[in-house]
């Protein structure tokens, strides 16, 4: 008769975290194309499904470990209104430049998946809270004045973090903020 140790069931949570661990450590090393989900299920010591199951798909694992890489593994802002949004973004932007998941929608070279990944990711972060905050304060067609609000937004960081703009570039963030969420309508 043998006897075999009880394996502890490994925590939902570290299985999270090791696969994005796992990912970010392939990802860096091989690149999207070069990894494979069995890959960093093996790294990770969890079953690759699991990534469906937490991530969705490889492309959105590849989103979420460049969202983690950015943030330092700290979890992103919630935002509370338009002004809260655009003042981190600007604020953002000025110290790193454009983010990767920013970067993964522009760039032509992206792939399709990345992309959509890189854009649900946006939608989820930016898009939604504004829309539940426009439905909250009864603003008619909150679905398209969100997305309206979020792309004047980021294409107002864009263009001041690539420098486009003299005068944008030269505005005190204080400022810019102001002005961004007056001429958005929450002002």
């Amino acid at each position: 008769m043998t006897t075999t140790e009880p394996v502890e069931p490994r925590v939902a949570g570290s299985s999270k975290s090791a696969l994005l661990t796992a990912a970010r450590e392939l990802f860096g090393q091989r690149g999207f194309e070069g990894t494979t989900v069995r890959d960093i299920g093996e790294l990770a010591g969890v079953d690759h499904a699991l990534i469906a199951r937490y991530y969705g798909s490889k492309a959105d694992l590849y989103v979420a470990a460049l969202v983690a890489e950015a943030q330092g593994d700290q979890p992103g802002p919630a935002y509370e209104g338009l002004a809260d949004m655009a003042q981190s973004l600007i604020a953002r932007m000025d110290a790193r430049g454009v983010g990767p998941v920013l970067q993964a929608i522009i760039r032509s070279e992206t792939s399709a998946p990345i992309r959509q990944a890189a854009q649900a990711h946006l939608a989820r972060r930016l898009v939604e809270p504004t829309k539940a905050d426009m439905v909250d304060r009864g603003i008619d067609e909150a679905d398209l004045r969100a997305e309206l609000a979020v792309s004047a937004l980021l294409g107002i960081a864009l263009g001041r973090a690539l420098g486009w703009f003299d005068h944008l570039r030269a505005m005190p963030q204080e400022q810019l903020v102001a002005l961004t969420v007056e001429l958005l309508g929450e002002g």
